[in-house]
């Protein structure tokens, strides 16, 4: 294997690792707690655009049921493409 092909499975090893961030913190069942108020204390709450993402809070159980299977399948696909990368930094260079 080349150095191209090494660095070419360290971005992918960077993308799976920012695509599993990415899934994980848009899931409002397994990501972070979504907030029920946009403001603290009169000013915008800094993860505000979680709210953005995920939608109305109103009715949180049909929000994580109906992302549960876009989360499993992003995930997947993410950690396919970490341990793809991590495959090709493995290999003995040429």
């Amino acid at each position: 294997m080349t150095r191209a092909t090494k660095r070419a499975g360290l971005v992918l090893v960077l993308l799976g690792i920012l695509g599993v961030l990415f899934f994980w913190t848009t899931d409002p069942h397994y990501g972070p707690a979504m907030h029920r108020a946009p403001q603290v204390a009169g000013h915008a709450d800094p993860r505000y655009w979680l709210f953005v993402l995920r939608g109305s809070p109103d009715n949180l159980l049909d929000a994580a049921n109906e992302a549960r299977l876009s989360t499993f399948v992003g995930l997947a696909g993410s950690t396919a493409v970490l341990l793809v990368g991590g495959y090709l930094m493995t290999r003995r260079t040429v």
